[in-house]
């Protein structure tokens, strides 16, 4: 058996493991005889607000999409820009650190005929600009609430600074990577040799031509972006209204249980921070470090009964939710054999 049945393999093992410890969790709870009834109980419109919120940080991720493709003149829909983003989403969350996510994104918009070197930009743009927003908010939520935050989860303060460290540390990463463009050069080439000699390499020319293709239109776009301040604005109010979204689904949770009291700042300050100190665990959707940090870091804020419940109905909301819609959208993308391509305007340089 390959390497990629094996991984299959186990991913699947993890998520079926996450989802029977959410279910054992949820419904073994001796504090709440009747959980399957309280279910039924919660607000109705609430639970819909949770997932339009969801659909929002979906949608978000797309717009930004399309904003940074039209910039460079791809006449992209926003529901196309929706769908490479939800595709991206679900196969993240389907594999090892999100590992599967963006080169099915750059697979999926290759189809449609844009170059993998400014899809790759593209991705990477959003992944600079919402892990900037990741971190930035939380540190602001986290420094307006200290008090708050000390009492909350002063015990797992290291975690989150940890967090903050680790997804941060891709922006000067990918700086580094938009100033040195003869390392990346030096770096495919050395990769395309190393392929040639283990034979898995028939025509390293041809090979180091696309890479030359892809890295030139990397480079070109990214740095188009830098010099279009607007763009630039417009691709970090997307990625905090995206990081917003997300960060509202256990407000929206909290509120179908009919619980009150606590402060909308205070639960999104926790939301932030959980998100930042489970979201680099090396497994698919961050299981484990997701439900168990949510059961941590929410105890005081959701009462003792519906505490393992509401778990429940996050991580549905989240999490499989995103993996059963991600499922039948695989199904239909493999079944449809025409895709149309995006053209580009060329009047518009890049």
């Amino acid at each position: 058996m390959n390497q990629s049945k094996w991984s299959k393999i186990i991913s699947g093992a993890v998520i079926l493991i996450s989802l029977g410890m959410v279910l054992y969790i949820a419904f073994s709870n001796q504090e709440l005889a009747n959980a399957w009834d309280v279910l039924f109980t919660l607000n109705p419109w609430w639970l819909l607000a949770a997932l339009a919120c969801y659909a929002g940080h979906v949608y978000s991720e797309g717009t930004g999409l399309f904003a940074f493709l039209r910039m460079e003149g791809y006449r992209v829909k926003l529901s196309s820009a929706a769908h490479f983003s939800f595709a991206g989403l679900f196969y993240a969350n389907i594999t090892p650190s999100s590992t599967g996510g963006q080169p099915m994104q750059v697979y999926l918009m290759a189809q449609r005929k844009i170059p993998a070197g400014l899809a790759t930009s593209a991705l990477t743009a959003r992944y600079f600009f919402n892990q900037l927003s990741l971190v930035v908010i939380t540190v602001l939520l986290w420094l307006g609430n200290r008090e708050f935050a000390a009492a909350q989860l002063g015990h797992v303060s290291g975690l989150i600074v940890l967090g903050c460290a680790v997804n941060f540390a891709c922006v000067p990463i990918i700086v580094a990577i938009m100033l040195n463009r003869g390392l990346v050069e030096r770096i495919a080439r050395w990769g395309i040799r190393f392929l040639t000699r283990r034979r898995l390499c028939k025509n390293p020319e041809k090979w180091e031509q696309k890479a030359m293709e892809s890295i030139d239109h990397f480079h070109t776009s990214l740095f188009n972006l830098v010099k279009q301040p607007l763009h630039l604005l417009i691709q970090l109010a997307v990625s905090v209204v995206e990081m917003l979204f997300l960060m509202l689904v256990p407000l929206m949770v909290y509120r179908a249980f009919g619980l009150s009291g606590t402060p909308v700042m205070h639960i999104l300050t926790v939301s932030f921070m959980l998100f930042v100190s489970a979201s680099y665990t090396p497994l698919p959707g961050a299981s484990g470090a997701q439900e168990g940090g949510f059961l941590v870091y929410f105890k005081g804020i959701f009462t003792d009964s519906t505490l393992p419940l509401a778990l429940l109905v996050w991580r549905f909301m989240t999490y499989y939710v995103c993996l059963l819609a991600g499922c039948a959208d695989s199904i239909y993308t493999s079944l449809r054999k025409k895709r149309k391509p995006i053209d580009r305007d060329e009047r518009i340089s890049t």
